[in-house]
């Protein structure tokens, strides 16, 4: 009961660590990168619409504030 116990806090602690770790605007960026390579990849409606939006979701990203 105590092995699961710490690896139940050990996983919490993991997930606690990965939600600090990131911010909004790494998704906005990353999101921006992978919409404007997804976008590339499709070359049709779809793609330019995705070509299009990922850079836009990519200079969002870039002008976020930091957290403080």
């Amino acid at each position: 009961m105590r092995m699961i116990k710490r690896l139940g806090n050990f996983i919490a602690a993991l997930f606690k660590g990965a939600w600090m770790a990131f911010e909004i605007r790494d998704f906005f960026v990353f999101g921006g990168v992978g919409m404007l390579g997804y976008g590339i990849y499709l070359l049709s409606e779809l793609g330019w619409s995705l070509a299009v939006c990922g850079p836009l979701f990519m200079i969002i990203g870039y002008f976020m504030r930091d957290k403080e």
